[in-house]
């Protein structure tokens, strides 16, 4: 996963990166929170990991939410055992708040949870990923639409897997480099506009098919749903709600077409 991790003092960064790299994260090391804020207004993270150095907790975590993705996960570490402060970090939206002083064990350990737990597509014990009409087969590294095989590279299949696992969210084109071949470094070239492009095409995500690949301006891309899930329901469901059609769509919790 992609973790942003803020420390106020560069020599003590790189134990911890080190073992959260060594457990297959990729981590980018700040060491001022302005940098880490200006980043994750065109970068997007899977979890921020903050080291706690005073200050206003819920406005730091503000102005990270205001540039990244909500379901970014964040922790607090090097703690104080401060009861109003851990309200604070937790009311204001963090996962965890670790205590200090504490080993890089228990925080790499802490991390594989709250990433567990808050990606369960991307952590799931099962070879298959289910969303139809798409079956994708992890052993084999197979695709099906609507039952029929369809023939990916394997860095096609690989960035639609990642894709698919993080339905919903917008992906910078760094973070997708990163996930799929490695590096972001390459992210000066066109590599993940042309395999987005193919996978579009071969997989045919478009909205008769409930699910919309669309480009974010300067950012990435972004994988959505859009089939009206009440549209499949079982004909009994459908004709348990017929009677709400005249009611507005906002109090059903349905969103317009």
């Amino acid at each position: 996963m992609r973790l942003a991790l803020l420390h106020a003092e560069y020599g003590q960064i790189e134990g911890l990166a080190g073992a959260l790299e060594a457990a297959g994260h990729h981590v980018h090391r700040y060491t001022n929170p302005r940098t880490l804020i200006r980043e994750a207004m065109r970068e997007s993270f899977d979890l921020f990991l903050l080291d706690w150095v005073g200050g206003d907790a819920g406005a730091l975590l503000r102005e990270l939410r205001s540039g990244s993705e909500t379901e970014c996960s964040v922790i607090f570490f090097n703690c104080r055992n401060n009861e109003g402060e851990l309200a604070e970090a937790l009311g204001s939206g963090a996962d965890d708040f670790i205590i200090g002083p504490v080993s890089i064990r228990e925080v790499v350990a802490r991390v594989g949870a709250i990433l567990r737990r808050r990606n369960p597509r991307y952590f799931g014990s099962t070879n298959f990923l289910d969303m139809p009409p798409y079956r994708f087969d992890m052993t084999t590294k197979g695709i099906l639409v609507k039952g029929s095989p369809v023939v990916l590279t394997d860095k096609e299949f690989e960035l639609a897997l990642f894709l698919f696992r993080n339905l919903g969210r917008t992906l910078s084109r760094g973070h997708l480099l990163e996930a799929v071949w490695g590096s972001a470094l390459l992210a000066v070239s066109r590599t993940v506009d042309t395999h987005v492009s193919r996978i579009r095409r071969k997989l045919g995500l478009r909205p008769e098919a409930g699910f919309r690949l669309s480009a974010a301006y300067g950012n990435g891309y972004r994988l959505e749903r859009i089939v009206d899930e009440w549209s499949t329901d079982a004909p009994e469901r459908r004709h348990e709600t017929s009677d709400t059609r005249s009611v507005p769509q906002e109090v059903l919790g349905l969103h317009a077409p």
